[in-house]
């Protein structure tokens, strides 16, 4: 709510906006550590210290980054609150790969910019027709937002162990054969052997789809099914 140009001194020539965007920029290729008042600055073409004048603290900086990242994307309520759920979590799974340093910051710090007060009130209104109380509705999104959070951070994590070991999951597990067989042999976990015999762990994009259709299962048995606005489980 700071006015953008201040009372004293000379006129602003970059916005908030702007300075977000760099910043944005610097931290989705090198992490947000690198994020600094200094790199964005180099990046701007002005002196650090003048961005101070736009945001006097890191916690400045952090807010317009997860706002703006964020951002707001319009979802009207189709009478399928399952569909309506999925593409909830798909979108917010795509926004937390685009800016790999987005779910761990969000999840730290409580943000009230107007893109997520924006994006509150549309999830809101997405559950509002399925006649559901508030708490019951508040309990959903925070399963979700939670659930897409944490899967996006251990998918994100599984790419940078990767990309830093040189060693992906699949070479990963052909590593791990041999072990893996010689415990399994000595008949001390029958349910790792039928596990390892019977399943097949699928790439990021199909167990993300795997594990939302189980937790909208749940979701819709305990509070949709009832209200008759569950809609469908699809099929696959």
């Amino acid at each position: 709510m700071r006015a953008d140009k201040p009372t004293r001194g000379p006129a602003p020539q970059h916005s908030r906006e702007q300075i977000a965007e760099a910043a944005i920029e610097i931290a989705d290729a090198e992490g947000i550590e690198a994020a600094s008042m200094r790199t964005i600055a180099k990046r701007l073409g002005t002196g650090t210290m003048t961005l101070y004048r736009y945001l006097p603290a890191k916690e400045d900086l952090y807010t317009v980054m997860i706002d703006q990242a964020t951002g707001f994307e319009p979802q009207e309520p189709t009478g399928d609150v399952r569909a309506d759920l999925t593409a909830l979590a798909r979108r917010r799974r795509q926004t937390f790969l685009r800016h790999p340093w987005l779910a761990p910051l969000l999840g730290t710090r409580p943000v009230m910019g107007p893109n997520l007060l924006r994006g509150m009130e549309r999830d809101l209104a997405l559950l509002a027709g399925g006649g559901l109380g508030m708490d019951e509705t508040l309990d959903v999104l925070n399963l979700l937002h939670s659930w897409v959070s944490g899967t996006v951070q251990a998918e994100l994590t599984e790419r940078a162990t990767a990309h830093r070991s040189g060693v992906d999951r699949h070479a990963w597990r052909l590593r791990m054969g041999p072990y893996l067989k010689s415990m399994i042999a000595t008949g001390e976990f029958p349910h790792l052997s039928e596990m390892m015999r019977a399943s097949e762990i699928g790439e990021a994009d199909e167990r993300f789809e795997n594990g939302l259709a189980i937790l909208l299962d749940g979701v819709q048995a305990r509070f949709l099914t009832k209200t008759g606005n569950g809609g469908s489980r699809p099929a696959g």
